[in-house]
Order: C-alpha cells, then structure tokens, then sequence
C-alpha cells in the first residue's frame, strides 16, 4: 500500500513502518542511555551510525542471498553477474530484518568507538532497544503477505479473528508470534538490565534461538533459498556468536575449559539434531513432533548459553 510518492518514489506503509520501528528503538536505545547518565551528544552519534548500517545491511544482506540463486535472482545475470549497484536501487525492494539487526549493532559498536564509552555499553542500551523495533517492524507486516505460515489445522486456532485466510484456508499469522516474542525478550532484558547483567550477548540467544522456530514456521517464501530458510540460519548464527564470545571468556579462567567443551558438544549436537527436525517438518507427517524436538534443541542451546555467561561473568 502507497502512502504517498517523492520525487517519484513511493512510500508505502511498510516502508514507513520500519522506519518507525527504528525510531522507536532507538528512542528506548536513548532512554537507557540517559539513565546510565550518558550525554545527549552520545545518542546522537550513535544514532548517526546505526541508521545507515542498519538499512544498509537490511538491503545487502537481502542482495547477497538472492545472488545465492545462481543466475535466476533479480541481481545476477549469466552473462554480465552480479550487478552491485542495482542493489543500491532501495525502492524496488526487498530488506532482511537479520541484516539490520546486524548492521544496528555494529553502528553501535562503532560508535562506542567515536564516543570513547565503556566496551558494551552501546550495544547493551541497544539491545534494550531492538526487540521494540522488531515488536512495531512484525505488526507492519500485517497485510504485506509477509509473515504468513503453514495452513492452520487445529480447530480452535483457525475459529480465531487473529488467523488470515488465504485462498480461503486459515494460516498461521507468524509475524504476531513473532511481535509476541519480541514483547517476552523485551520483559527478560529488562529483568536482566535490573539486576545489571551484560544485554547483548543476550538479546543475540533469546532473539536467535526463537526465531531459529518461528522463520520454521513462515510459508511466504521470503528469503528461501532452494529448502534452506536464510534468515533461519543467520538466526542460528547469532545466537553461536554470542557463545563464542562467552566461551572464550570463561576459557581465560581457570578450570573452565572441560565444562566449555562439553557445552559445545551438546550446541552442536543440538544444531544438528534441530537441522535433522526442520527436515522432518515436511518428511515426517507429524510437523508437531518435528517442532517439538527443534524446540527442545533450541532450549538445550540456551541452557548451555546460561552455563556459559555464568562462567564468565563470575
């Protein structure tokens, strides 16, 4: 839906959602930031360089894995490959909301270098600010055909208002589990913001690990590649990155170093039991079973993340 057109571009309403989304987060980015007693002038700086990474990650990261398609994608050509700057044309589309993420926190990461501010610091008000931004992004979502899933099957669940109805079947409305997880990840960091423990590193698990599931559930064919859901496995990535950096945190002590092996036996076992799960989403005919395990995996995961912070924040 257009809202309106600038110099002959248009503005839809998804469009202008996302931007809303970045500046509701970076508005609760802000308003950590005062509490811990940080100037204004450090919230302007990082705000300065969170928005054009954010976008432009979003635009690249979208880029790159439609490049992936070998030649049939609308930036790669058999005969001339890829075209880079077609991918700058923003207003044909297309956005990755894994890339902006990533692109937010290296603009806060850079910043925290600009401003001098203690190592973290930024990306922790940050985190506090990202999961509002991916709440007000998914319910903009609604009506764009992104973040529709599977046919719904359960009779109570496809009775519900909340369910579109596509080619007359009800279908999961993925993007509000989706909003409902940001608001639980939203409630948990601000627990753990109470008890001043580190966000980010946080944030990264919670908001990888359930969306490892939820882009499972999504049916609109948004960044699939062949069989493989991209931003799923970008998901996963973040989440591995955050045990990595705590990983090695508790390896520089003493008498960690059994425990952290263990641990990522136990987060490589589960990825490769939880890839084995997705499969058996549509092989299996029981797809409840089959996220039931993905789910178990991604919660044997995030208690090996606990073990871990645990370990190096003592």
């Amino acid at each position: 839906m257009t809202l309106f057109t600038v110099f002959g571009l248009p503005l839809t309403r998804y469009g202008a959602g996302c931007a809303l989304a970045l500046l509701a987060g970076l508005c609760v980015a802000g308003l950590a930031l005062a509490r811990r007693g940080f100037r204004y002038g450090v919230f302007v700086r990082l705000a300065l360089c969170v928005i054009p990474l954010a976008w432009v990650f979003a635009r690249l990261v979208w880029a790159a894995q439609d490049m992936i398609s070998a030649g049939v994608g609308l930036y790669m050509d058999i005969d001339s490959g890829f075209d880079f700057l077609e991918t700058l044309r923003f207003w044909h589309g297309g956005y990755s909301l894994m890339g902006a993420v990533i692109g937010a926190i290296l603009g806060a990461k850079l910043a925290e270098g600009l401003t001098r501010s203690p190592r973290g610091s930024l990306r922790d008000a940050l985190a506090l600010g990202l999961p509002v931004a991916i709440l007000v992004e998914r319910l903009f979502e609604h009506g764009t055909g992104l973040g529709l899933g599977r046919t719904v099957t359960a009779d109570w669940l496809a009775n519900l208002s909340i369910c579109p109805v596509i080619e007359g079947e009800p279908v999961h409305p993925v993007y509000l589990y989706e909003a409902v997880a940001a608001v639980v990840i939203l409630v948990l960091l601000l627990v753990w913001a109470k008890r001043k423990k580190p966000l980010m590193k946080r944030f990264l698990v919670c908001f990888g690990l359930s969306q490892v599931i939820l882009e499972s559930l999504r049916a609109d064919g948004h960044m699939v590649q062949h069989f493989v859901h991209v931003q799923q496995a970008i998901a996963i990535v973040l989440a591995v990155a955050a045990l990595i950096g705590w990983s090695r945190e508790a390896l520089s002590k003493p008498g960690r170093h059994t425990a952290v092996a263990v641990g990522w036996l136990l987060t490589v076992a589960a990825i490769g039991v939880g890839v084995w799960a997705e499969f058996g989403v549509d092989r299996w005919g029981k797809p409840l079973l089959a996220y039931g395990v993905m789910t178990a995996c991604m919660v044997l995961i995030a208690v090996v993340a606990g073990d871990f912070a645990r370990m190096a924040e003592r």
